[in-house]
């Protein structure tokens, strides 16, 4: 094994070692699952930038004070199809799976359910807890606010988060329709990404301190700044704001430190989550099939020159799950020396992914 090789490992491997870290770092059982559920099954979907990637940041977060490895999660009120949560300062794949879990509840007795938390942290991709909602049949929505890390539209500095959503929706034959999409060009974690690699990035993606487009990934944490996707994209940001941080009274733009970086202060953002019973509009067997009929009208449009076909939302990340369960997952050389690291540091032993290694 060379000290600056690749590794691929597979998934289930992964898992089982993820989940340890965060139970070594002081997690319960059951939470060190839903974090390795999380992380793991970002990088299964092919959404890496909020995958295995986010370990150390998130291990130093519970190592350094920032999140509370113990949350002790409650219900600040409720109705029927309603409720407001307080997180504790759990990590936020802890927070989201409470969030949508109790909107899913809610969704059974009065047909939607609608769940806004605070005092949470950050959360990773929005699809992990909205996918949640399928396991009982439903449709799912996450969405979140977060970290000031883009402009807004026609703004030369950070100001706004780019406030993710997720939408997860039963499907028919061809399975789930799955939407999962920051409101910048793209997230902070391709960028992160570009930096390990040490390649540029793509023109359009961020700009540096100065406001001037930058193909730099490195000018993003020296005070650069993400861009909306388009004034639509910042209009949705701002929406986002509104849902996971005015209503759910969670900290919000400048409030909320860099989760990132700043590992030892409480992030306090909020996320909203939203189940809809689809039995009480439709029996789910018509739902599947009409769901087909949609998706094949819309895979029968003519194709332009160079398209080999269309795809719904989340159908190529259902391809590449089925791909990496099947081959493992590789990390380049950075990554694994992170993972190394990590194993080291918690003393959980990785023998046999390191047979894994390229």
């Amino acid at each position: 094994m060379k000290p600056d090789a690749s590794m691929q490992i597979r998934v289930e491997d992964l898992h089982a070692f993820t989940a340890a870290l965060f139970n070594a770092a002081g997690q319960p059982l059951e939470h060190g699952a839903i974090m390795a559920d999380a992380l793991v099954g970002a990088d299964v979907r092919g959404a890496s930038s909020h995958g295995i990637i986010r370990l150390p940041q998130l291990l130093s977060r519970l190592r350094d004070g920032g999140a509370n490895p113990f949350p002790q999660i409650t219900t600040i009120s409720e109705a029927c199809a309603t409720a407001l949560l307080d997180a504790d300062a759990a990590l936020g794949p802890i927070g989201a799976h409470s969030g949508m879990t109790m909107a899913v509840s809610k969704a059974e007795a009065c047909g939607v359910g609608f769940v806004a938390v605070r005092n949470s942290d950050f959360i990773g991709t929005c699809a992990h807890s909205a996918m949640l909602a399928l396991d009982r049949g439903m449709i799912g929505m996450t969405w979140t606010n977060g970290f000031p890390g883009m402009a807004p539209w026609g703004g030369r500095t950070n100001a706004i988060g780019n406030n993710p959503i997720g939408f997860a929706v039963p499907g028919g034959a061809g399975g789930p329709v799955v939407l999962d999409f920051a409101m910048s060009v793209t997230a902070g974690g391709w960028v992160r990404h570009a930096a390990k690699e040490g390649r540029p990035i793509p023109d359009g993606w961020v700009i540096d301190a100065d406001g001037n487009d930058t193909n730099d990934p490195a000018d993003l944490p020296k005070g650069g700044a993400l861009l909306a996707l388009g004034h639509k994209g910042y209009g949705l940001a701002v929406i986002g704001e509104v849902l996971a941080g005015v209503l759910a009274g969670a900290k919000m733009l400048g409030q909320i430190p860099h989760w990132f970086n700043a590992t030892d202060q409480r992030v306090g953002n909020g996320h909203v989550h939203l189940a809809i019973d689809i039995r009480r509009f439709i029996d789910p067997a018509d739902f599947a099939d009409r769901m087909d009929e949609m998706a094949l009208a819309l895979k029968k449009t003519p194709l332009r020159p160079g398209v080999d076909q269309i795809v719904l939302p989340g159908e190529a990340a259902t391809r590449r799950t089925a791909a990496h369960i099947a081959t493992g997952l590789r990390f380049n050389a950075a990554i694994a020396a992170d993972l190394r690291g990590l194993a080291e540091t918690y003393g959980i032993p990785m023998n046999e992914m390191e047979n894994q290694d390229a």
